[in-house]
């Protein structure tokens, strides 16, 4: 196999509750992970010796690359790769495009350099790139814990939701330098519903952020809007596709999505 085309799929947090900071700085959290229909596109194309990075938007230290290079060094790998980037998960608001693109990328050259290491050792090596990449790995709705490399499968149901892309990008490591962690009853794999479900950064966003925290009041009144990630997309999940359907029809601005049961870059890694 010479070149493999992939969608690289987001994702939303449908529960994200930090619960401490590590000795190690980081943080614990327990969180709902699930694939959404909004995806990058990618394709890996094996050469002799080099890494090459063709982007449609250039990204400034891309993990596309350091997720390459770790495989490369890591198992002294003397082939190379043409990997173009097709963006259109927007950056740097909650939806993981980042993380999907560095496991996309473990993931094909892992099949491209025939490597063959298999699913656990790829999620462990996807936690040097950074928290979200195991999961996109995994590439299945799942309940995270740890610093979210700690996966296990969560019951698929199919959803539907509409995505608000505020203007304002949010730095991850700036979210969690700055908000205050609250005690809050912890939600886990068990007792989770939607119903209770929360984001342990939506007040630090809404305080700092008022155009973001207007869309929060504006979008009340059609749904429960909550934040992805450390933000800045707001999302509404609806009953049926059609309620969906019906608000994204009458606000054309806003984005409509399904939930994945499946990242497609399962089947390459199963």
């Amino acid at each position: 196999m010479n070149l493999i085309e992939i969608k690289s799929p987001a994702k939303l947090n449908l529960h994200l509750q930090v619960l401490n900071r590590r000795i190690d700085g980081f943080h614990n959290i327990s969180s709902l992970f699930t694939l959404i229909d909004i995806a990058d596109e990618m394709s890996f194309k094996r050469t002799e010796k080099y890494i090459n990075l063709i982007e449609s938007t250039p990204i400034q230290d891309n993990i596309v690359l350091k997720a390459a290079m770790l495989l490369k060094e890591n198992y002294g790998v003397n082939k190379g790769v043409t990997i173009n980037l097709s963006k259109s998960i927007p950056e740097q608001k909650g939806l993981g495009g980042g993380s999907s693109n560095a496991a996309s990328t473990l993931i094909c050259l892992n099949k491209l350099w025939d490597l063959d290491l298999p699913q656990p050792e790829l999620q462990s090596l996807a936690l040097q790139l950074g928290s979200d990449v195991p999961f996109f790995v995994y590439g299945k709705t799942a309940w995270a814990e740890g610093r979210g490399e700690l996966l296990r499968r969560f019951p698929y149901k199919k959803r539907f939701f509409i995505l608000i892309f505020p203007d304002e990008k949010i730095s991850t490591r700036e979210a969690f330098n700055n908000f205050k962690i609250k005690e809050e009853i912890q939600l886990n794999k068990e007792n989770f519903s939607n119903e209770l479900s929360f984001n342990s950064f939506e007040k630090w966003v809404r305080n700092k952020y008022t155009s973001i925290n207007s869309l929060f009041n504006k979008f009340e009144s059609i749904g429960k809007p909550r934040l992805s990630g450390t933000g800045s997309t707001i999302f509404i999940e609806f009953d049926s596709e059609d309620q969906a359907r019906l608000v994204h029809k009458r606000n054309p601005e806003l984005v409509f999505v399904k939930s994945l049961d499946r990242s497609p870059l399962m089947q390459i890694i199963e």
